[in-house]
């Protein structure tokens, strides 16, 4: 929003400086985002006369002159402009002044004679874009003076980064409100006396009707005779200019400047272009055309709201007029129209539209309904004095909805603890007061305040702190520290058990990643996603349409950009929320760890040559961290999930309920996935089920002070035995086993082709003696007979 000083001077006292008005407005809430003083780059640019008039001796394009600007001596300026002649006022920059763009005006020689200044154009005064002649000025201009004083350039203004609350700022009227709030001073409201004639406004000359109740609130309008349509005067054009507007004419000026002074937008119609004399604010009709004042043709198909005659549309309400009933220098007779039309309609046809207008700008944010017919009759009375029209007697005015006043309690104490300041109860009246809040006292402690109708922003006790905060003024509030002692808050249960899984995992060796919870539709194909999933409705990207029903699509794509960038020995986990869509529409979510491997490593010490990652690697992995969470009855059974390699993968299942599944991801789902240079190894465990069956029971062993024998077995048994169903048998056949585990496989021209060869270690030992080798021999032979009857397994010879 931008704010002449001078225009801002007319509805309050301003006597603070540019710099000091700059801070008080942003501490209030309205920063300053940049300050332009107008004409500063005019300083020695005077109104000059010319006295005598000569070709220049060199050049037949140049002329001699004598101008007199004021000064004892009149200056010879040779220029080459076309259009000057003798006795003409002038705009005349002197020796030392620096137009814009830092362009300087020295003692020059042109063609051999000196000249001691310059003719200006409006291009070389950067005030437009005429540049062919230079700056003629009307007869009476004073010699001598400052062009920039002659023609009120020596304005101020500034640009206010106003926030979307706080719409009635978006207006001289509201900036100076605020100013003289803060200050204590009168708003100087614009001062009208309505000039009508006898004839009355209801007497057949417009009909209005609102159909559509829903989004037109309110719609009033006068009619104004025998206007004269021209170019407005100076002040108005300069107003306008410096708002960035480019003036029309007198009766759309007039109403471009009431609504930045009063924040109300305006429309004028030719009431000679309305058909059936019948405005109706309506839902626009399928295909429905018309041509807005930007000059583009428009189609409606999505039911916006407009305003139309008897046959057609004249404009989309609040947003742009049309063509077809736009004011020229033919009209004489205006219908003017004041409205109300909901934001949330306007936000949602200006972007369907992408048209955009100061109006629409402040429509979408909400403006005051109760204001529209005191800001009607003084644009009214504005255009009849800049047009000499006659305005009629009466305003139409349809009001469908007329708000409640709000009601908003403030305890005294509740402020002065929020504060931090032991504020008098007179001066909080003394703020709301020159807010335009109305009070009421309850008691000593309690206030009831009811905000104008222009501060839609405050519904709430919280919003009265805010105004009073920021017009008592934060510097003048004293930094205090809390009084009352802060307790550190307690975590949730699953927040500790989220901390607690990420701590083993970072311990075993594996670095956490963290993903966003929206993945690609393309991922319930890729990993055959048989749950129905959620969708956004209004997603970032197409690779965050729906919310993630698992972990392992985050986790494959980490890996593949990974691989690509040339990194290695991959080694990540994830510990995160999934979700799935309930019968009711709403999300089932479930806690979910999920590890990833991929690439290779150096497995020892000895042999430092880095090898590639396998099934076992992610395995040991796995059951590390389900040995920590205290989960240990569990077995693996090879997984039929479609998303892993056959024979390379395991479920983990408790009784009958399976909780995670890992192993190499299929060579299907890697090649889908750019996953090509290595394999890439999975685990998704369920935490959320893996809690039920966690034992938080610990129980200590006294450390057993016999020595262990271990013995090692290379059993031969076939290739689709399960071995760890095998070890746990073993492991269950003798109180010496302490322990039982797999160390080599081997498969090739040494064994039988359909039979593989594992090799085991047993570790026994006795916990109140030293084990007999008679007690050694009977354990092994127990197992072999165990392996053999069970799994046909034999020692391999």
């Amino acid at each position: 929003m931008l704010i002449s000083l001078d225009w801002l001077k007319q509805y309050v006292d301003i006597k603070e400086d540019i710099k000091e008005l700059e801070n008080t407005l942003t501490m209030i809430g309205q920063e300053v985002e940049a300050i332009e003083e107008q004409g500063k780059d005019l300083a020695k640019v005077l109104v000059g006369e010319i006295t005598e008039y000569g070709k220049h001796p060199e050049s037949e394009k140049l002329t001699l002159l004598k101008v007199n600007v004021g000064q004892e001596e009149e200056l010879q300026i040779v220029c080459g402009a076309p259009n000057h002649k003798l006795g003409d006022k002038v705009v005349v920059a002197t020796v030392g002044a620096c137009l814009p763009g830092n362009f300087k005006i020295k003692k020059s020689k042109i063609r051999g004679v000196e000249s001691l200044g310059m003719l200006c154009s409006e291009v070389e005064l950067g005030l437009g874009t005429e540049g062919d002649g230079i700056i003629i000025l009307p007869e009476d201009a004073p010699i001598g003076m400052e062009y920039r004083e002659y023609k009120g350039l020596n304005d101020v203004v500034f640009e206010l980064e106003i926030t979307p609350n706080r719409p009635d700022c978006l207006s001289y009227m509201g900036i100076a409100r605020e100013v003289a709030a803060y200050y204590g001073r009168k708003i100087k409201c614009p001062e009208f006396e309505s000039k009508t004639i006898i004839e009355s406004l209801n007497n057949g000359h417009i009909d209005i009707r609102i159909e559509d109740k829903e989004r037109c609130k309110r719609f009033s309008g006068k009619v104004i005779k025998n206007i004269k349509v021209k170019e407005s005067p100076e002040w108005l054009k300069k107003r306008l200019l410096s708002m960035g507007l480019h003036p029309i004419n007198n009766v759309v000026d007039a109403t471009n400047y009431i609504l930045f002074e009063c924040n109300q937008p305006l429309h004028a119609y030719d009431i000679t272009k309305i058909e059936g004399r019948k405005i109706v604010a309506r839902k626009a009709e399928i295909g429905e055309k018309l041509i807005t004042l930007d000059g583009i043709e428009r189609e409606l198909n999505n039911g916006e709201l407009v305003i139309a005659d008897a046959e057609k549309p004249l404009g989309i309400a609040g947003i742009m007029g049309g063509e077809s009933s736009k004011v020229t220098e033919d009209t004489t007779e205006i219908f003017l129209e004041c409205a109300y039309f909901t934001p949330d309609n306007i936000r949602k046809t200006s972007k369907n539209l992408t048209l955009s207008s100061d109006s629409s700008y402040r429509f979408e944010r909400g403006l005051d309904i109760e204001n529209i017919t005191e800001v009607l009759e003084r644009a009214a009375e504005l255009i009849s004095q800049l047009t000499g029209g006659e305005i009629l007697d009466g305003c139409i005015d349809r009001y469908i909805e007329k708000p409640e006043k709000i009601e908003i309690p403030l305890n005294l104490d509740k402020l002065r603890k929020f504060m931090g300041k032991d504020i008098e109860i007179d001066i909080v009246g003394k703020i709301l007061s020159n807010l335009g809040i109305e009070i009421k006292t309850l008691n000593s402690n309690t206030i009831i305040g009811t905000p104008p109708s222009y501060r839609g922003d405050l519904t709430r006790t919280a919003d009265l702190y805010e105004e009073i905060i920021r017009m008592y003024g934060f510097d003048n509030i004293e930094n205090k520290m809390p009084e009352e002692s802060i307790r550190p808050g307690k975590k949730d249960s699953m927040t500790i058990v989220i901390d607690e899984a990420k701590e083993i995992l970072a311990k075993i060796g594996l670095q956490e990643v963290i993903n966003y919870s929206f993945i690609s539709k393309d991922a319930i194909k890729l990993l055959n996603i048989k749950e129905e999933v959620l969708e956004i409705s209004n997603p970032i990207s197409d690779d965050m349409i729906i919310m993630r029903p698992t972990l392992v699509y985050s986790l494959l794509t980490n890996v593949r950009d990974n691989l690509n960038r040339n990194q290695n020995g991959l080694k990540f986990f994830e510990v995160s929320r999934v979700f799935t869509k309930r019968e009711d529409g709403l999300a089932n979510e479930t806690l979910r760890v999920s590890m990833a491997l991929a690439g290779k490593i150096s497995k020892s010490l000895w042999d430092p040559k880095p090898v590639p990652m396998d099934f076992y690697d992610l395995k040991g992995y796995v059951e590390k961290f389900l040995e920590y969470m205290g989960v240990s009855r569990y077995q693996l059974e090879r997984s039929s999930n479609t998303n892993f390699h056959p024979g390379r993968s395991a479920d983990i299942r408790i009784g009958k309920v399976v909780i995670g599944t890992f192993g190499e991801i299929h060579p299907d789902v890697a090649e889908n996935l750019d996953i090509k240079r290595e394999k890439a190894y999975i685990a998704e465990i369920d935490l959320t089920t893996l809690l039920t069956y966690r034992s938080k029971k610990l129980k200590f062993e006294k450390i057993v002070k016999y020595p262990e024998v271990t013995r090692d077995l290379a059993i031969v048994v076939d290739k689709d035995v399960l071995v760890g169903k095998m070890l746990e048998d073993i492991k269950k056949s003798s109180n010496f086993i302490e322990n039982v585990a797999i160390f080599d496989v081997y498969e090739g021209d040494k064994v039988e082709a359909d039979k593989k060869s594992v090799a085991i270690s047993i570790v026994l030992r006795k916990k109140d003696g030293t084990l007999e080798e008679n007690d050694i021999n009977i354990t092994v032979d127990k197992i072999l007979k165990l392996i053999l009857k069970n799994y046909k397994g034999e020692i391999r010879q």
